[in-house]
């Protein structure tokens, strides 16, 4: 009885959190287009797995590299769909580095929290200087992007800030 309710809780808040979504257009932030790039994008820069563990006692960096990667998806943002694909490759990698279990739940985690109507440091979008919602990014954006954001072989350690 009690995964019962622990699964209609959850399924509860899952409905309720999608239900809640910004309704931003790019005409809305036409006037945030009069600033060049550099004053609307912030170099990237990541919390690592945000308000979750790294990986284990025994490997703390496990699935890091998992985590990095859907920063740098979640840094620059972009339409519905990409958020979906950057969570499902977070939940791939986390279950090839560690567990089908723990790939579930941070994607679950993602989902729920990860949205860009919540103010937070790990939205989506949160290298943008205010609220873009789901807008699409134009190919000037992108090139941009792609000049400040990690390269390859860089190590990630550099673009981890310590917020735990």
């Amino acid at each position: 009885m009690r995964s019962y309710f622990f699964t209609f809780k959850l399924s509860l808040l899952l409905i309720t959190s999608s239900c809640a979504k910004i309704s931003i257009k790019r005409s809305d932030i036409s006037n945030k287009g009069q600033l060049h790039l550099s004053k609307q994008l912030s170099p990237f820069m990541s919390d690592g797995c945000s308000k979750w563990p790294n990986g284990t006692l025994a490997n703390p960096d496990a699935w890091l590299k998992c985590c990095f990667v859907h920063d740098q998806q979640y840094w620059l943002g972009g339409t519905e769909g990409q958020r979906f694909n950057a969570d499902q490759q977070l939940k791939a990698c986390v279950k090839e580095e560690f567990t089908d279990w723990m790939s579930i739940i941070m994607y679950l985690g993602v989902r729920i929290g990860g949205g860009p109507q919540y103010q937070t440091s790990y939205r989506w979008g949160y290298g943008w200087n205010y609220d873009r919602g789901y807008i699409p990014l134009t190919q000037e954006e992108i090139d941009y992007a792609k000049t400040i954001a990690p390269k390859e072989f860089d190590d990630i350690k550099k673009y981890i800030r310590k917020t735990k």
